[in-house]
């Protein structure tokens, strides 16, 4: 009995962890001291977009954000905390995984919401170009780590829950 109690204990912790990290991940893009950033895709391929933000202290300098796939013509909004930061890069993958786009944005007024429209295949600096492919495939190889550990452990939480929900029915039949 105290198993199943402990067991229960568990159970509903990790529910209650995962209920609590889904939010904050959807929630704390709307933040204080966030930035908006509007970008629009006006070239004729889809874009695989990234930004980074370039922090000016702490443990991470590089922070790496994943705007997902831009069709043409098409936009997508983020939300930067600028809280001790300065300026971001954005960065633009083809469908082959090639670099084709990199800008680098100062942020002035960081009360004022910034539109970035991608009209050319365009590298600003190749030496920063380089530093952000390296933080990007980084943060692909963490990304890809943590989501096994996260689906393994909603896995393992969802076969609790269902094995101290079910039914003894073995137990009754006898």
């Amino acid at each position: 009995m105290a198993s199943k109690a402990f067991r229960w204990i568990i159970v509903i912790g990790g529910i209650a962890f995962f209920s609590w990290w889904f939010f904050k991940k959807s929630v704390s893009r709307f933040l204080e001291n966030s930035l908006s950033v509007q970008v629009v895709n006006k070239l004729p391929q889809e874009l695989d977009l990234y930004t980074i933000k370039v922090n000016s202290s702490g443990e991470n300098l590089h922070i790496v954000n994943h705007l997902g796939n831009i069709r043409k013509e098409h936009f997508r909004i983020e939300y930067l905390n600028v809280k001790n930061s300065n300026e971001y890069w954005i960065m633009g993958f083809d469908a082959h995984k090639k670099l084709v786009y990199f800008s680098q944005h100062s942020i002035l007024n960081k009360n004022e919401d910034q539109k970035v429209e991608l009209r050319s295949t365009f590298i600003q600096s190749q030496k920063l170009a380089e530093i952000g492919k390296k933080e990007i495939s980084e943060y692909l190889s963490h990304l890809n780590d943590y989501s096994i550990w996260v689906t393994f452990d909603l896995l393992l939480l969802f076969l609790n829950l269902v094995l101290l929900l079910k039914k003894e029915t073995s137990k009754s039949k006898h």
